[in-house]
């Protein structure tokens, strides 16, 4: 276990937590290592070492920071950054990407940015200096630009099973090392009109994260936009900033002072449109009938809705304890399986704020909105799940199904596609639900069921060829 000296040095030098995305492991492994190389017998002697600002700190950090990335991670947030470039004031646009690991977010932005002939000055930052080295080369794996569109792969140039980024998009990107709990880098005109620090906040601890979003409030100019990952909406917005909806996303804006109160708040509750079912009638269910009911666990068959004596009655929440998270979760389950959706939801909530790195959370708490109507709320949720943990199945089934409420075909099936050739793996989860369990023991269910869906939508665009 990471000794509390080490633990406070790194949060000093970098705002992380070592208790988040296993942190902690990568940091125990690379000390133990460290100090034998180097003949150090306490942990006090390593951390003197280690805590002046010098080649161990910053080899220290390089080990412990992650560097997990890809070309057009979260499509979905893209298009909504897209948006943004697009409806910009004339003119060059300032972005900073802080946080950018090996450069695949940066060189995606620069990708876009030429797609909607926006001109753009991105400069993307990191603080683990063997990462920017790698960003800076521009030679990525077939695995790291699997998910590129077809029209952006003539930036990519395919040499010896690697892609090399052209020249000329390398040309409006630059890196730099800059360490978040520093000062933000200087912008162009004084200020930025895009910051982008996606899927970087969940590693920090709470304190420094509240300061790095009031450092990027400063930073940002007005009419500016600050985006963050899909899973950290949690976090306060700074003041001078509003958390505002754009194409569906939640985002952060700078108003012009005149438009600073003014401007509207996002729907964050609410009941979707009714849309019409992804799989017609005639075919049957998209999944087994055995789950879509589900009343035993919990699911009911229509949004539930709570008039003003269900919302006195129900059971009150108390303060989530950050510590007990097994616990929480089983009270947030025992409220969702009681029909207390709304009860369970803030239940959820609160714990995604305790635990805004742990995809369980965000599992739960995007099943409960499902189970309440609210699929735009549940499609965030579920997502932050995934971006959290890719095998947590049960956030892709259940995406799949909101989309569906939401009425975005595309999407849903493409959801239902991976699952279809997916190896469902066994769930390892800190808590059990009856919902879960209920999944667990049908997954192989599941899966066949989007198979035969993905080859039903098969024979229909066959069909439709002929």
């Amino acid at each position: 276990m990471t000794a509390p000296l080490l633990a406070n040095l790194i949060e000093r030098a970098t705002g992380l937590a070592i208790d988040r995305g296993g942190v902690s492991t990568m940091l125990d492994r690379f000390v133990a290592d460290r100090m034998r190389s180097l003949g150090h017998t306490s942990i006090e002697s390593y951390v003197a070492l280690a805590g002046s600002s010098g080649p161990e700190q910053q080899a220290l950090i390089d080990a412990i920071t992650v560097p997990h990335t890809w070309f057009y991670r979260d499509p979905e947030q893209l298009r909504t950054i897209e948006h943004l470039m697009a409806a910009a004031p004339p003119g060059p646009l300032a972005i900073w990407v802080a946080g950018c690991a090996t450069g695949e977010e940066a060189y995606t932005l620069a990708m876009i940015a030429r797609r909607i002939e926006r001109q753009v000055s991105v400069v993307a930052t990191d603080v683990n200096e063997t990462v920017l080295k790698a960003a800076q080369r521009g030679v990525y794996s077939a695995l790291a630009v699997r998910d590129v569109p077809e029209d952006d792969r003539r930036w990519l140039a395919q040499r010896d099973g690697k892609f090399v980024v052209d020249f000329t998009l390398r040309s409006g990107v630059s890196f730099a090392r800059h360490n978040l709990v520093d000062p933000p880098p200087p912008a162009p005109r004084g200020a930025w009109d895009l910051i982008v620090c996606r899927n970087v906040l969940i590693y920090f601890a709470p304190t420094p994260a509240s300061r790095l979003l009031a450092r990027f409030a400063r930073a940002v100019r007005e009419g500016g936009w600050l985006v963050v990952g899909a899973s950290e909406v949690v976090f306060e917005p700074p003041p001078g900033l509003e958390l505002v909806s754009s194409d569906s996303r939640l985002v952060l804006h700078r108003p012009p002072r005149h438009l600073a109160t003014v401007l509207p708040r996002p729907k964050l509750r609410g009941m979707p449109p009714t849309v019409p079912p992804l799989i017609d009638p005639a075919i049957g269910p998209a999944i087994a009938p055995t789950i879509a009911p589900a009343t035993a666990a919990g699911i009911p068959r229509e949004p539930v809705r709570m008039s003003a004596g269900d919302t006195a009655a129900r059971t009150p929440v108390k303060p989530v304890n950050p510590d007990d998270l097994v616990s929480a979760l089983g009270r947030g389950h025992g409220l969702f399986e009681q029909g207390e959706i709304l009860a369970a939801i803030e239940a959820y909530d609160q714990l995604a704020r305790a635990h805004p790195s742990i995809a369980e959370v965000w599992l739960f708490l995007g099943i409960a909105h499902y189970a309440h109507g609210n699929a735009e709320a549940a499609a965030s949720a579920l997502r932050a799940s995934l971006c959290l943990d890719a095998t947590m199945w049960p956030a892709g089934f259940y995406l799949a199904r909101a989309y569906e409420r939401l009425g975005r075909r595309a999407d849903a099936l493409q959801q239902y596609d991976l699952i279809a050739v997916a190896e469902l793996p066994p769930l390892t989860l800190q808590s059990s639900s009856a919902v879960i369990n209920e999944l667990r023991a049908l997954r192989h269910d599941v899966r066949n069921a989007a198979r035969r869906l993905t080859a039903e939508r098969t024979a229909r665009a066959r069909r439709l060829l002929k």
